[in-house]
């Protein structure tokens, strides 16, 4: 390997993507994945992740003097808020430093971003062979021209976008280097817990309408078993991690491979749980001795994205599932004893006719998941159509005011967008149900842990009562108790009851 200090200086910015820390931190793997290919070849690679630092502003400035330049990664709401505050911070202090913009928000829209005076370059898609480029190109002290992926502002101030780059299979890219972050203070932020994300995929071969993955990485592309075991051994030994969380848009989608690396880690006594991505139909038709292999393995928790009880808006998002391949992919968590963890969406526009019902319809196969598995967790969204995505050019057709400038996205935010197609009282009702009814009513191991505890056993145990009766009946006007307990949660200062963002981290 090259010497080190024979080579520029490039920085990396990870900027904090949610309000507050009360949450546990996922890795900032978009920017260690460009790193890698840069530190493989020797170059000085700084990573800053805004999280894990008590004055980032003034890490960044002290980082960038010197730099040949730095790179951002962003994606729509608070991350992009962020995101221009400290290009402009960069700017007031070094009008000459090159600002280059990668991940989905400015994939999406990279002609918005560029034209703002804070971002020098935009880099779209996958970003490991199309940043290493430019940084080729800077260090020689050319310009972006050709370069695929780029889109960037030419010397007479015109927006130039180079031809898409193909996707690079990901099984050519070095492994993440996660040495460049202060792994220990990650893992004190998380409460100790020693556990890490992991990227061994990129892309999604389906279609889904209102899903960013395909207009940005296209086809699906996955490291080899192998490689995958041999980077989760060498992380496995290095930090004694416990947990792996796949961040893959789709991990199921090779399952010869997901049983792979699956025998893999028993066969190396790579100790760890794991969690992963996959769809319910996908995961309907996992066999009961695959099911006790992903367990046997270490497998804890699957993320599932159903979306909707209503099969005409399944229909509508293309989905390619139904209500019915849900609730037999739960059974298959169920009796392999893994946690499911299901995202659902809310509020498509009303003057859709298979609108009609869906909140509700969502509401009952929420209900029938948690009775039938009470373990899972269960995550609701608002309908929030991203440019490039089909449901984006429909809610062009229902007059959705769309942000005009790149400040204007930082709200785009799909736990709290606020559109008109959907009600207040509708999102009440599906907050107190999702957060409150329906866990109570059919309350996990550590619930019923806590209902025995003195302290706890008389309210929760009438809240519990109070659920059952309303899921038996599916009532659930007149949510006095869903006011008390929210009106407790202030006054006792606990944080948002059954915080959605909370139970997808880490």
């Amino acid at each position: 390997m090259a010497d080190k200090q024979a080579k520029p200086k490039i920085v990396l910015l990870f900027p904090n993507p949610l309000e507050g820390v009360a949450y546990s931190l996922e890795a900032p793997l978009s920017i260690l994945a460009v790193a890698a290919p840069l530190n493989a070849d020797g170059y000085e690679v700084v990573l800053i992740d805004e999280r894990l630092h008590e004055d980032p502003e003034r890490l960044l400035l002290k980082e960038a003097e010197g730099a040949l330049c730095v790179g951002i990664s962003t994606m729509t709401g608070r991350q992009l808020k962020r995101a221009i505050h400290f290009s402009r911070l960069l700017k007031a202090d070094n009008t000459d430093i090159p600002i280059i913009w990668g991940g989905y928000h400015p994939s999406l829209l990279p002609e918005q971003c560029v034209s703002e005076d804070y971002v020098d370059a935009v880099v779209r898609g996958q970003g490991e062979v199309t940043f290493r480029e430019i940084i080729a190109r800077l260090e020689q002290g050319g310009n972006l021209e050709g370069i695929a992926g780029v889109t960037f502002i030419s010397d007479n101030g015109e927006i130039v976008s180079n031809p898409d780059r193909p996707v690079a299979n990901v099984d050519s890219f070095p492994p993440a280097p996660y040495e460049l972050l202060d792994i220990e203070q990650f893992f004190r932020i998380n409460n100790g817990r020693r556990a890490l994300q992991f990227f061994s995929s990129q892309g999604c071969p389906y279609k889904c309408t209102f899903c960013v993955e395909p207009e940005v990485f296209g086809k699906w592309t996955g490291r080899s078993a192998e490689k995958t075991v041999d980077e989760i051994a060498a992380i496995y030994h290095r930090y004694g991690i416990e947990h792996i969380t796949f961040s893959d848009p789709n991990f199921f989608v090779n399952r010869k491979r997901v049983k792979r690396i699956c025998e893999m880690l028993i066969e190396r006594d790579i100790r760890i749980t794991w969690s992963a991505t996959a769809r319910a139909d996908q995961f309907e038709k996992v066999k009961p001795e695959t099911a006790r292999l992903l367990s046997r393995a270490g497998c804890s928790q699957i993320s599932i994205g159903i979306e909707s009880g209503s099969q005409a808006i399944l229909d509508l998002i293309d989905k390619k599932s139904t209500p019915q391949k849900a609730l037999k992919s739960n059974e298959v968590l169920r009796v392999a004893g893994i946690q499911g963890c299901y995202s659902f969406m809310v509020g498509f526009p009303d003057s859709l006719p298979e609108s009609e019902d869906e909140v509700w319809q969502t509401l009952l196969l929420i209900k029938e998941i948690r009775k039938g598995h009470p373990e899972v967790v269960t995550i609701t969204f608002y309908v929030t159509p991203y440019p490039g995505t089909p449901i984006f050019d429909m809610a062009l057709k229902f007059d959705l005011r769309m942000p005009q400038k790149t400040e204007d996205w930082a709200d785009w935010e799909s736990t709290s967008l606020n559109t008109r197609w959907i009600s207040e009282s509708d999102k009440d009702l599906v907050e107190r149900c999702n957060n409150l009814y329906f866990p109570m009513a059919y309350p996990s191991r550590k619930m019923r842990q806590q209902m025995r505890k003195w302290k706890w056993r008389l309210p929760l145990t009438a809240l519990h009562y109070l659920a059952s009766q309303r899921c038996r009946h599916d009532y659930y006007d007149f949510p006095l108790d869903w006011r008390a307990v929210k009106l407790a949660a202030r006054l006792f200062g606990i944080r948002k009851a059954g915080s959605q963002i909370d139970l997808l981290r880490g």
